[in-house]
């Protein structure tokens, strides 16, 4: 199972990008439950990789997307890393 973060009926890939304190926009909330990495997350808040607490942000970008990432920054750490979205394939 890939990283995953699902995040307002989104999933998000978990990647291990750094983003720079700059792009950190508001703050969004936090990851409230850690599921096992073996299983998809489906619920709201929920991560298969990241530990609850860890708090999730918009990204600040030069361009506006469609699909915008967001940033996450883990409870014991400093630095933050980008998330981006999956998206679901059209057949």
């Amino acid at each position: 199972m890939p990283p995953i973060l699902v995040w307002d009926e989104q999933e998000y890939y978990v990647t291990n990008e750094p983003a720079k304190v700059e792009e950190v926009g508001q703050k969004l909330g936090e990851v409230t439950k850690k599921i096992k990495t073996s299983k998809k997350p489906t619920k709201n808040k929920e991560s298969n990789t990241l530990q609850e607490k860890t708090e999730v942000f918009t990204m600040i970008e030069e361009e506006k997307s469609d699909y915008p990432p967001l940033i996450i920054k883990e409870a014991y750490s400093d630095k933050y890393r980008v998330v981006r979205p999956m998206l679901k394939q059209v057949l």
